[in-house]
């Protein structure tokens, strides 16, 4: 995904097309460690060539399959990205993180692809088991619980007034107001 800007110059006056693939699994793989598996990243999308800078409007999508936060069971993860860029000639023209300069006049969408999608990599996915609150898993003398779960069992496990003393709770409240 590599274009010089002598290629580009024929498109000036309509849009560059981009409908690519790009085996990134590797790149996913050493830069994080959940990364099991990745599909090729489908790269789509169109280049916008002006005098000065090429505008990249991008669509990324694909799949990583990733360990579960509950069970490490792979889960199938699809994503889909969608970002513009713009590259330029020299540095004084970048405004932002979304410019990027040209190296040798050459846009590679390459290493911006993976920024973008390294990123996106959730830290934490769960496999439609591990959302079922009674497969959670469970050892002889512990087990995993919901937040919500932990939240009833403290409420239940509160003690309770006798409704017949209630009355005296408010006791020490009504002679400080003599």
């Amino acid at each position: 995904m590599k274009w010089s800007i002598s290629q580009l110059k024929k498109y000036r006056d309509s849009n560059f097309t981009i409908n690519e693939k790009a085996d990134l699994k590797k790149f996913f793989q050493e830069n994080n460690i959940d990364v099991r598996d990745a599909s090729p990243v489908e790269v789509t999308g169109e280049l916008i060539v002006h005098p000065e800078e090429v505008v990249a409007n991008l669509t990324m999508k694909g799949e990583w399959t990733l360990p579960c936060a509950r069970t490490l069971e792979d889960v199938v993860y699809p994503y889909e990205v969608h970002a513009t860029e713009t590259f330029v000639k020299s540095k004084e023209q970048v405004l932002d993180e979304f410019w990027h300069v040209m190296e040798q006049d050459m846009v590679d969408l390459t290493p911006v692809v993976e920024e973008l999608l390294l990123v996106e990599i959730p830290m934490q996915v769960f496999s439609e088991e591990a959302l079922v609150i009674d497969k959670l898993p469970r050892g002889t003398e512990w087990e995993m619980k919901t937040e919500e779960a932990d939240l009833l069992d403290k409420i239940a496990k509160e003690p309770k007034v006798d409704p017949r003393l209630a009355g005296l709770a408010n006791f020490f409240d009504e002679k400080k107001e003599d």
